[in-house]
């Protein structure tokens, strides 16, 4: 009697929890076809907006909203100057301390080249950033 009691008691329990593992089951499996179902619609319109930024980006549109719009006209021969006309970057006197970062040394031309002291910058990430040596710069050569 003790066992059929007992057994009794232990299928219900496990049915109530066959019941609540399929419940919380149920529930997942909807909160997963609401998530495809958002993830398909917003596929579905990046799709669209796609399409449209292609027509909308067309280079004959952008060029007739350019010339309606912005009344743009080609610049004049007048306006356009030589290759010479502009001006260069002026290059460094060479009179500070120069310096060495390990792929690229700035020197002065070698007819005026003075003993003077030169920064070493680590350019290897083993090197140690922390130590800087000074060097004469004939010493390097």
């Amino acid at each position: 009697m003790r066992m059929i009691l007992l057994g009794t008691i232990l299928t219900a329990i496990l049915g109530t929890i066959l019941y609540q593992v399929k419940i919380g089951i149920d529930a997942r499996e909807a909160a997963l076809l609401t998530l495809e179902r958002s993830i398909d619609t917003a596929e579905r319109e990046i799709a669209v907006l796609e399409a449209e930024w292609a027509y909308l980006s067309r280079p004959e549109r952008v060029l007739e909203l350019s010339d309606r719009l912005l009344e743009m006209k080609p610049i004049d021969t007048d306006r356009v100057l030589p290759i010479e006309a502009i001006p260069m970057r002026i290059l460094p006197e060479f009179q500070d301390q120069i310096a060495d970062v390990g792929v690229i040394t700035l020197l002065p031309p070698e007819d005026e080249a003075p003993a003077r002291e030169m920064t070493r910058i680590a350019a290897d990430p083993a090197d140690d950033l922390a130590t800087i040596t000074r060097t004469p710069v004939g010493a390097l050569q």
